[in-house]
């Protein structure tokens, strides 16, 4: 970005993102068939295995900011979809741990791990003190968007 850019120009490019994010989300939920919680749920789901985790469905809720009730009514849907599965937890069998299937990976994997990588990329173009810059601007605009509804504010996990 160069000096000559305005506030204006940040904020336009700011909304930019969030349209653009918005009208991917649309188009795989337009053949897929998922609702925006459902698909959030399945990017969730299919990063946290690409970087070689489990997600059990109380992540899932605070990724969410829902309830618990919630989540298990969005993946008793995805598993009768036959997007996710539910797996018996290896080390502590009183816990759930939630996958995608085959039939998410096929269907969803391909359009989040490229939109994943390219944002990887741009990552990796920026430098040190480029990301921080970066990294404090997205944190100022989180948390205004915390401070104006602090009812729904909630612990992040993004990935």
């Amino acid at each position: 970005m160069g000096a000559s850019e305005s506030t204006e120009d940040v904020r336009t490019a700011l909304a930019r993102v969030r349209a653009a994010e918005a009208e991917m989300h649309q188009r795989i939920r337009a053949t897929t068939s998922l609702g925006e919680n459902e698909l959030r749920i399945l990017q969730l789901l299919l990063t946290r295995r690409r970087d070689g985790f489990d997600v059990k469905p109380s992540e899932i809720s605070r990724h969410l900011g829902i309830s618990s009730a919630s989540t298990t009514a969005l993946i008793d849907r995805l598993e009768r979809q036959g997007s996710v599965e539910r797996r018996t937890h290896p080390t502590d069998r009183r816990s759930i741990l939630i996958a995608p299937t085959d039939r998410a990976v096929d269907e969803v994997a391909d359009v989040v791990d490229a939109f994943a990588d390219r944002v990887g990329r741009a990552i990796d173009a920026l430098s040190v003190a480029e990301r921080a810059v970066v990294i404090g601007f997205l944190d100022a605009v989180t948390e205004a968007a915390d401070d104006i509804a602090p009812a729904r504010r909630r612990e992040r996990s993004f990935a």
